[in-house]
C-alpha cells in the first residue's frame, strides 16, 4: 500500500484501527523510518495510535488537518524522528516541551499555533520548551 499524510492527516481516515494502522506505518516505512510499528487505539478523531520506535515508547495524537502530537520519554535519538515526522508532515512542528510525567511532547499545528503555544508557556507544569522556526 503506497501511501502518505494526506490519506490519514490532510484528510479524515477511515474510522477503522486496522486501516488507520496500515496507512500510518506505511507512511512512516515508506518515509525511511523503518523500525517503528504503532497500534491504533482511537479510530475516531482525535485519533490515537502508541508504539515503539526502535527501543522507544511513543504515541501519536491527531486531528486531521489540525494538530499532530508526538508523545515519547525524551532521548537523544529522537530528534531523528521529529525530522522524519516534519517530512511526512511537510512543514515544521511548533513546539516541544516535557510533560510532569517527563515524557517529551512535539506538536504540529496547522491552524492556531500561537494560541497552543501561549497555553503552554503559561503553564508551570511545562518545562524545556522549545518554539520552532518555520
Amino acid at each position: 500500500m503506497a501511501t502518505n499524510a494526506s490519506t490519514w492527516f490532510y484528510q479524515e481516515p477511515e474510522h477503522n484501527c486496522y486501516l488507520i494502522e496500515e496507512r500510518v506505518n506505511h507512511t512512516f516505512w515508506s518515509n525511511r523510518i523503518a523500525a517503528i510499528h504503532l497500534d491504533c487505539t482511537s479510530a475516531e478523531p482525535p485519533f490515537r495510535m502508541y508504539g515503539e520506535w526502535h527501543t522507544i515508547a511513543i504515541e501519536i495524537e491527531w486531528i486531521p488537518d489540525q494538530y499532530f502530537t508526538l508523545s515519547a520519554k525524551t532521548s537523544d535519538d529522537i530528534n531523528r524522528l521529529i525530522i522524519g515526522i516534519k517530512e511526512i508532515l511537510g512543514f515544521m512542528p511548533a513546539v516541544s516541551y516535557v510533560d510532569p510525567e517527563a515524557r517529551l511532547k512535539v506538536e504540529w499545528h496547522v491552524k492556531n499555533a500561537d494560541q497552543r503555544i501561549q497555553e503552554i508557556q503559561g503553564n508551570p507544569n511545562y518545562h524545556d520548551i522549545k518554539r520552532y522556526k518555520k
